[in-house]
């Protein structure tokens, strides 16, 4: 039998796959699930919650702060987990707990 977090995150990966790609805004705080909506940023995502030993589940992936560092692969960078869901912050802004 297969896990239902692993279907989830197959469904994530999949839905972000056929996003249109679209690196992050240098400098700015996202949510992974706004990283998620930008692109193809599941894989970064992945790799900054493992490289900080962060718990890997849709929660963490979802909920997740990172900066956008930039580049030309709009590389991110770990900043905080919000356990009270994360949000929003609109267009030009940082997204926030």
């Amino acid at each position: 039998m297969v896990n239902s977090s692993v279907l989830s995150l197959a469904a994530v990966a999949a839905i972000a796959s056929f996003a249109a790609a679209d690196n992050c805004n240098t400098g700015l705080r996202y949510c992974g699930a706004g990283l998620l909506s930008k692109g193809n940023y599941l894989p970064q995502i992945l790799d900054e919650l493992s490289r900080v030993s962060s718990p890997i589940d849709k929660a963490h992936i979802y909920n997740t702060i990172f900066y956008c560092a930039g580049g030309s692969n709009g590389d991110i960078r770990y900043v905080t987990f919000c356990d009270r869901g994360c949000r929003d912050g609109g267009s030009g802004h940082d997204d926030f707990c």
